[in-house]
């Protein structure tokens, strides 16, 4: 064994991004130790603060296309809705599952802690620097496109004079308040800020479980190319004693047992989120690209810059999803096809006759679902994008 005496360092560099995101949501775990009573108490406070401010921009939000009459900003105000339904579906389901989220955390740990070999950690290493790129740069595109919808658009629009001489200034979000006048200083300037910190905290659940997902499957996939090596490992030597080939033989079978626990825990986890990412995404990419051809009829650059970052947001968003989960199929599938050539006759009849039950795991389907409906795989984002473009179509024509 090994010894990994670094993993420590090792979960703090594989988990950096998301851990700093997920704790400002007081979702993230202390997955080595029990909390304390005074980190219980921030935890519930940040979780009750978080609710309070998404509940703050939806229940306005629903109040203002409740009353407008308009159908053109009625529809306007629809993915706003949308996006806080979903997030707090997602963030409820995310605190809901924390314990799970702690034993998928554990288990990494352990995998660090307990590596075979120096080189089956550079190889879990190699695989985590692999996420933290995606999680990166989902973050840059959820918090830009967050950023340039809620700033720069409010701003881009500029105040509004009505025939009665009123002066209205806009909103980041639609809203409607029944107990004061929100236009008024300094309830304006209070509902603005509310409603930007709003925006940051639905930015970092995206974030967050965008990251989350990352980090379990790609490192389901380290640890499916240490299994290949292990594999290659069995058989690799001639006239070995039959202590060792068990020895061997005993170590991969119970690293393809633990990557099929492990794997079976983060759908538990993350199945229900994953199939309200792809749901909602999909709904909020078809009516943005409605309104961004119709921002260019009516030739305003600024507001169809915003609504193409949030377009490209969502895209990105769905696309990591569907990436790490083809990248998991992808690394299955060189398992199998690596346990249908070994070299097995290279052992004594007993030990090849052990093979047989390794080579009928390995070949069983390996992949991460959304909601058990649909694989992640870049055909599933396929289908998703062909499924928007259908429903934008209709859109168009029902509206032209």
């Amino acid at each position: 064994m090994f010894g990994n005496k670094y993993y420590k360092d090792d979960m703090i560099y594989v988990t950096q991004v998301t851990r700093n995101v997920l704790s400002l949501l007081g979702i993230w775990p202390p997955y080595n130790r029990r909390r304390t009573t005074g980190e219980k108490v921030w935890k519930y406070f940040l979780i009750t603060m978080c609710n309070l401010l998404i509940y703050s921009v939806l229940i306005p939000g629903a109040l203002y296309w409740l009353i407008e009459k308009r159908t053109h900003v009625r529809v306007r105000t629809v993915p706003l809705l949308l996006l806080g339904i979903m997030n707090i579906c997602k963030y409820g389901n995310l605190v809901f599952h924390e314990k799970d989220i702690r034993r998928c955390l554990k288990h990494i740990e352990e995998d660090y802690r307990f590596v075979t070999s120096a080189k089956a950690r550079d190889t879990m290493i190699e695989s985590a620097k692999i996420g933290i790129r995606l999680v990166t740069l989902c973050a840059v595109f959820t918090y830009g496109s967050g950023f340039s919808f809620r700033l720069i658009l409010p701003f881009a629009k500029g105040k509004i004079i009505t025939a009665q001489n009123v002066t209205i200034r806009p909103l980041p979000s639609p809203a409607y308040f029944i107990f004061f006048d929100v236009q008024v200083s300094p309830t304006y300037e209070l509902i603005f800020a509310i409603q930007i910190l709003s925006g940051v905290l639905t930015w970092s659940i995206t974030t967050g479980l965008c990251g989350l997902a990352t980090i379990f499957v790609m490192h389901a996939c380290g640890q499916l190319t240490i299994l290949m090596n292990l594999m290659r490992n069995l058989v690799e030597k001639q006239g070995q004693e039959n202590r060792e080939v068990d020895r061997k033989l005993a170590r991969m079978v119970e690293h393809q047992i633990r990557i099929r626990s492990f794997l079976q825990l983060v759908e538990n986890t993350l199945q229900q989120v994953c199939v309200l990412e792809l749901l909602g995404s999909t709904t909020v990419v078809c009516i943005v690209g409605y309104f961004i051809l119709k921002e260019w009829e009516n030739s305003s650059s600024i507001a169809m810059f915003s609504y193409f970052t949030v377009l490209m947001c969502m895209m990105v968003d769905m696309f990591m999803f569907c990436y790490t989960g083809e990248q998991l199929s992808v690394q299955a599938e060189k398992v199998a096809r690596m346990s249908c050539v070994l070299e097995w006759y290279r052992l004594l009849d007993k030990k090849a006759r052990a093979i047989v039950l390794v080579v009928i795991i390995s070949n069983l389907p390996t992949k991460v679902t959304a909601g058990k409906i649909v694989d992640l795989s870049l055909k599933t984002y396929g289908d998703i994008i062909k499924t928007a473009v259908t429903y934008f179509n209709m859109l168009l024509k029902l509206t032209g």
